[in-house]
């Protein structure tokens, strides 16, 4: 029976890591492309940079899962079809 799992092929660091990565591209992107559209200070402004931040923070950890989830079905389909 050959070995079809590596060694390492389950590290969550790795997802993490995408985590952290598209949290911090987007927040760039959201702050950059909010300083071209909202100017002033008040609060509606800081309301929305909150729910905005909030979205961006949930949107990563979704990708992030995304590819745990793609990364776990090619791992499967590798598998023998008996355990």
């Amino acid at each position: 029976m050959r070995n079809y799992l590596k060694k390492g092929d389950f590290l969550l660091s790795k997802y993490i890591g995408i985590f952290f990565v598209y949290l911090f591209i987007g927040i760039i992107l959201y702050f950059v492309s909010g300083s071209f559209l909202m100017t002033g200070d008040n609060e509606a402004e800081e309301a929305i940079n909150t729910f905005g931040f909030i979205i961006i923070v949930f949107l990563s950890f979704l990708i992030a899962q995304m590819y745990y989830l793609i990364h776990s079905i090619c791992l499967l389909s590798y598998l023998p079809g008996k355990l």
